[in-house]
Parts: structure tokens; C-alpha cells; sequence
């Protein structure tokens, strides 16, 4: 899929919260200010991007790569309808959101001191799929697989598949690893449990297309200044050697 000969690789973002209140910061800086996403969004519009989402690549898979971005949510909290999905809307955008199927709040991380957070309602979850936002599954109850036998695995797995594909009607053909909890066998198991794809978060190949069920993400946090973001979706982030030599290419002219 991805033209390694010129260094590219789809840009996978991951983002989990969007949030507009200092209030609701939490520890672990899993989110971006909503005034920031719009910036980041409005770049993308502006400068001819194009979102495409799993589903888009499955019906398409020799598209041309140029130009494309494919933006994910982790989790499903409820700031992604009420924050994110008007931003998308406003440009016109795509997004792969993963879904905790069996929680109706982060007790995940409010076990680590995170403060509560809601996630979606089916019924919002719904308007979003048939928007064209991509439901995806993250296990049900958010767990580390790493820490988990086999039938575990395979229980959260294959139950947060089946939980999505209730709600929206559509066969949920991607996954998301909680916690970046993943080696091979999980792989498998994801695989076996009906998906096509699988994200990882920052580890898997570079290139994009060298291993479907570790597909490296590109984190967006609070710290993403615009500038960042440019070159995190130029399709050459993992190849900053590459970068260099055109930046040093473009001084000697």
C-alpha cells in the first residue's frame, strides 16, 4: 500500500478526548483542547487531505495514499459527539472511533486517578456510524490482553465486535489494542475473532501495510503544536532522515 521508495507511510493519528474545560484534565494528557483540533482539522481542509477510515481501504485497497490521513478515537468518550463530531462535520471529515462496549464510564482510569468521564450512548454512537464515522472495536471493558489467558482474550475481543456491530448495524472490521497490550498470539486472536485490521499505538512497522494487525498510530496530544502536526501527517514522520536530507536539499539550492 504505502510507496516505501519514497519514504511515505499513511498517517494513522490517535487521539482520545477532546476537551474544552481545564476542569476535566486529567493526569495522563490523553487529550487535545478543542480550539486545537479545529486548527488541526482546518489545516488538513486546507491544504487538500483527504480522511479515510478502515472500511474506505478495505473497498479500495490500491488507492493512492497521497494526501490521505486516517483519524482514530480511543475509547468513546462522550466529548467525542459532543465536540469532535461537529469539527468532522463542519469539514466534511471521516474518523475510526474503537469502542469500549461494556462500560458507560473511563473505570479504567479512575482507578489510576483519572477523573470520571462518560462515554457515548448507543443512540449517539449510532447517528455518528451512519454519519460514516467507523466503529471499531477496543475490547469491553478496556483491559490489558497482556494480562489475560487465552479465552479472555478472545471473550473481549470477539465481544466488543459483536457489541458494536448491535449497535450500528455494520460488521466492525477494526481493532484497537488497550494499553498497546499486544504480541503475537493476540494478534491472532483478533484475527480469528473476525477483524482486518488491528492499531497498535507506537510500535508495529513503519511502513504502512507491513502488518495489518499492528498498524502504528501517531499520538496527537497537548503538546502537538500546529507545526508538529504538519509534519506528523506529511507521511514522512517515521522517516526524519528523510526530512532532513529535503530540508538540507532545498538550503543548498
Amino acid at each position: 500500500m504505502a510507496a516505501s521508495k519514497n519514504k511515505y507511510s499513511l498517517p494513522v493519528l490517535l487521539y482520545h478526548r477532546i476537551i474544552n474545560k481545564q476542569s476535566i484534565i486529567g493526569k495522563h494528557k490523553i487529550y487535545v483542547w478543542e480550539k486545537d483540533f479545529e486548527k488541526q482539522m482546518k489545516y488538513l481542509k486546507d491544504n487538500g487531505y483527504q480522511t479515510i477510515t478502515f472500511y474506505d481501504l478495505q473497498q479500495n485497497p490500491n488507492m493512492d495514499l497521497n494526501k490521505k490521513v486516517v483519524i482514530t478515537f480511543d475509547d468513546g468518550y462522550l466529548d467525542n459527539y459532543e465536540l469532535m463530531f461537529p469539527v468532522l462535520k463542519k469539514y466534511d471529515f471521516k474518523a475510526v472511533i474503537y469502542l469500549v462496549t461494556q462500560l458507560d464510564h473511563n473505570a479504567w482510569g479512575v482507578k489510576e486517578g483519572e477523573p470520571r468521564v462518560n462515554m457515548m450512548s448507543a443512540e449517539q454512537v449510532k447517528q455518528m456510524s451512519d454519519y460514516g464515522v467507523e466503529m471499531g472495536g477496543h475490547t469491553q471493558h478496556h483491559v490489558n490482553l497482556l494480562q489475560h489467558d487465552t479465552t479472555k482474550q478472545l471473550q473481549e475481543i470477539r465481544g466488543s465486535k459483536e457489541d458494536t456491530e448491535k449497535i450500528t448495524g455494520k460488521t466492525a472490521i477494526s481493532f484497537a489494542y488497550p494499553f498497546g497490550g499486544i504480541n503475537e498470539e493476540i494478534k491472532k486472536i483478533t484475527q480469528q475473532a473476525g477483524f482486518t485490521y488491528a492499531v497498535s499505538t507506537n510500535t508495529g512497522p513503519k511502513e504502512f501495510g507491513a502488518d495489518l494487525f499492528q498498524i502504528r498510530r501517531i499520538e496527537i496530544t497537548p503538546k502537538t503544536t500546529l507545526m508538529s502536526f504538519k509534519n506528523k501527517v506529511s507521511g514522512q514522520y517515521f522517516y526524519p532522515s528523510f526530512i532532513k536530507s529535503l530540508f538540507s536539499s532545498k538550503q543548498t539550492k
